[in-house]
């Protein structure tokens, strides 16, 4: 049977959303990450050579991570996990940056929609952490909010994944509907058949 091939123009990524890790447990349902005005993704690759009297005979690149950037604008409480303000020992409302400072962490799901806005691409980082220092910047008396540009990297999951897409129509509706709430590996794992066994008399 031929291979059945679909036309997906990507125009529109939305519905960014993250859950958030705290203490080792990853804070369910997934939250609004923010309105988000681009996201980009670049492989980092680490390359293997096989070398025959000096000759390279073969090479592969194998992925290591994801170099990622997330463009947009953020709520304030989302902002502060990201660049990892912390109140401990402060005042009720008082957040502060200092050495302390861990960037967040979490699995971010997001949603791409095509030129017509019919079809949809779900994907998500399994294992994604900001990364860069706060970086903050305001012109007085722009015509237009300035976007945060934030960079953030892709590790691999315990299923050595860095990434995960499906289009919308081609999941089981009970992935569709947890993607961009509660996505973890397991969501999108394999479930291996039951093995049947007969016991004789």
């Amino acid at each position: 049977m031929a291979e059945e091939y679909t036309t997906f123009d990507e125009y529109k990524v939305t519905d960014a959303a993250i859950k958030w890790l705290e203490d080792n447990k990853y804070i369910t349902p997934a939250v609004k990450l923010g309105c988000t005005g681009k996201l980009e993704i670049e492989t980092t690759l680490k390359t293997v050579v096989k070398k025959c009297e000096g000759d390279t005979v073969r090479s592969v690149d194998i992925p290591t991570q994801l170099k990622c950037k997330f463009t947009g604008h953020m709520p304030v409480e989302n902002l502060r996990k990201v660049w990892g303000l912390k109140t401990d020992g402060l005042k009720k409302g008082v957040y502060a940056y200092g050495t302390d400072s861990r960037q967040g962490r979490g699995i971010m799901s997001f949603k791409v929609l095509d030129l017509d806005e019919v079809m949809a691409m779900l994907r998500a980082f399994p294992n994604m952490q900001f990364s860069g220092g706060m970086t903050w910047e305001l012109e007085n008396g722009g015509e237009e909010i300035a976007e945060i540009e934030q960079e953030f990297i892709a590790m691999k999951d315990d299923n050595n994944k860095f990434f995960y897409e499906a289009l919308q129509s081609e999941v089981d509706t009970d992935v569709a509907d947890k993607w961009l709430t509660d996505f973890t590996p397991d969501l999108v794992k394999a479930v291996a058949p039951a093995s049947s066994t007969t016991t004789s008399k």
